[in-house]
């Protein structure tokens, strides 16, 4: 399937002839699972690095990469942009800092406070997802925050589960410590993980004296969602309900950690408690001994080590690259893996720097999430005054929250353990004129919020950034391959020229001439492009 063809109207792009092997049943309304859509594979890209593969290396690894950054990309050249996208960063803390990384109070010290210990616990769950919000949005040239939210929506936790935004603050902390580390042993972690073990009621599995209460969840997620998936790629079941609840057995007896702090209060690390282990033999995957947490991944680890690469690059691959997945570069991908112990960083470089990466078939064709659609407005418009950002707390403040969440997305809270579908799901019927006329509203600087205007666009200031401002036909041409996805086809680039003409002559247009109403041009211009179906793809 071409994702530009599904949302491109009219005639559709010429598609190369499809190759017959990988193919499997399937038709223009029933696309087969996996497919081949180029010959490229993960040899290293040796083509130009021009704007064009800049962009496209930017939008798959930063949301809502600037002209700026774009800009820089083509003078570092690809090796300089591809060190620097792996480079992490530390956020500010600001928005959370009164009370981040501090044990979290669980019990009111008596009734007449337990109001306002709801209220602080409500007032965190907001600040939280306001400061990811705004983490994402002001984030340097980084894969960081693509990374985390690829994690975030692998190993899932809700917020409104864990209800403790402190645990999910320390959660969302080891996805950007292991973003790029040793896949199994951030498997580990994660297992451990006091937002996980709520979440999937790892806190309430034990077993202690005569008394068993061994709870399957986190086991069968781990097999299904996070390691290996139920079938390899023949079909063959890569585990059994019995290796469930064998693993569920050996997961035992871990928990929350006491706090220092007291009875009130609970530790944000996890502890393992001995006496609530169920340390008889279990028999998981074929081997069987007195296993814990640490075995069952172990286990996995050596003996699905093949399924779980295959399924763990599947993965990589859909989010870097595109939706139906191609199976021969996936197994390319999962050899490096296997053969690097696990490290993720190889994978994903060796993704990001192949001819594969860089196909024509691959550049413009993933759909943007609502994360990739408004806060990458934010950060390619340069908007100011976004209420969400302003340090505060309260339903006023919760502007972009809203907006995404009508395009269903909230950061923090997945629909389910399974996370967000992603792909093809975010682009309907229903979410289309939201996204739309989001743009076409900052465009036309209408948005406000009890009368103060909020998400304030500079129009000059936008088209400044761009090589000759002062010459319209650059201008259009240069903001239109920044805006779209992809080079706009002849049409749309005169569809968007004309717009920004507006009935006036070219050889007039002076960027600060008040005379030719700048400001109302760019700004038709804006509306125009926003409403290209290219804009609603990265």
């Amino acid at each position: 399937m071409d994702r530009r063809n599904f949302l491109t109207f009219g005639t559709p792009r010429r598609a190369a002839a499809q190759p017959q092997a990988n193919q499997q049943g399937g038709g223009a309304q029933n696309p087969p699972a996996f497919l081949s859509r180029t010959t490229a594979g993960l040899e290293p890209y040796s083509g130009p690095f021009t704007y064009k593969e800049a962009a496209h290396l930017l939008r798959r690894c930063v949301v809502g990469p600037t002209q700026t950054e774009i800009n820089q990309a083509v003078a570092d050249g690809l090796d300089a942009t591809i060190k620097k996208l792996l480079t992490p960063f530390t956020p500010s803390l600001t928005l959370i800092q009164d009370w981040v990384g501090q044990d979290p109070q669980i019990r009111p010290a008596d009734a007449s406070q337990a109001q306002a210990l709801q209220d602080a616990v409500f007032q965190r769950r907001e600040a939280l997802l306001k400061w990811w919000m705004s983490t994402i949005a002001t984030s340097p040239t980084s894969i960081q925050e693509r990374m985390v939210l690829f994690w975030h929506n692998h190993f899932t936790s809700e917020m409104q589960a864990v209800n403790l935004a402190d645990f999910m603050f320390t959660q969302n902390q080891l996805f950007r410590s292991s973003m790029l580390g040793n896949f199994k042993q951030f498997v580990k972690d994660v297992t451990k993980d006091v937002a996980m073990l709520i979440y999937l009621d790892g806190a309430k599995n034990y077993k202690q004296g005569q008394r068993s209460n061994i709870n399957e969840n986190y086991a069968r997620e781990l097999q299904e969602l996070y390691t290996m998936g139920v079938t390899d790629w023949d079909g063959n079941a890569n585990y059994t309900q019995e290796d469930v609840s064998e693993a569920a057995r050996a997961l035992s007896g871990w928990g929350p950690s006491p706090s220092a702090k007291g009875a009130l209060y609970v530790g944000l690390t996890s502890i393992f408690i001995t006496q609530r282990w169920d340390s008889g033999n279990k028999t998981f995957l074929g081997k069987t001994g007195a296993w814990k947490a640490d075995d069952v991944v172990d286990i996995i680890f050596d003996q699905r080590a093949d399924q779980t690469a295959k399924f763990m690059c599947e993965k990589f691959y859909r989010w870097f690259v595109y939706d139906i997945p191609d199976r021969v570069v996936i197994a390319a991908m999962a050899e490096t893996f296997r053969q690097n112990n696990w490290e993720i960083k190889p994978v994903i470089e060796q993704l990001l720097r192949s001819a594969h990466f860089f196909d024509e078939t691959n550049i413009g064709a993933l759909e943007k999430s609502p994360t990739d659609y408004m806060i990458g407005a934010i950060r390619q418009l340069a908007l100011k005054d976004v209420p969400d950002f302003n340090g505060q707390t309260g339903r006023a403040t919760q502007d972009l929250r809203n907006r995404m969440s009508a395009q269903g997305m909230i950061l923090f809270d997945p629909p389910n353990v399974k996370g967000w579908p992603g792909g093809r799901t975010w682009v309907s019927t229903s979410t289309l004129p939201l996204r739309q006329k989001f743009c076409i509203d900052v465009a036309d600087g209408v948005l406000k919020n009890r009368q103060t205007p909020i998400y304030l666009f500079d129009p000059i200031a936008f088209a400044k950034q761009f090589s000759d401002p002062n010459d319209l036909t650059a201008l259009s041409n240069e903001m239109a391959r920044f805006l779209l996805n992809t080079e706009p086809s002849d049409a749309e680039r005169q569809m968007l020229f004309d717009t920004i003409l507006d009935g006036g002559k070219d050889y007039e247009w002076k960027i600060d001439d008040p005379a030719q109403k700048p400001d109302i041009r760019i700004r038709k211009f804006i509306k125009a492009a926003v409403q290209l179906a290219k804009y609603q793809l990265y």
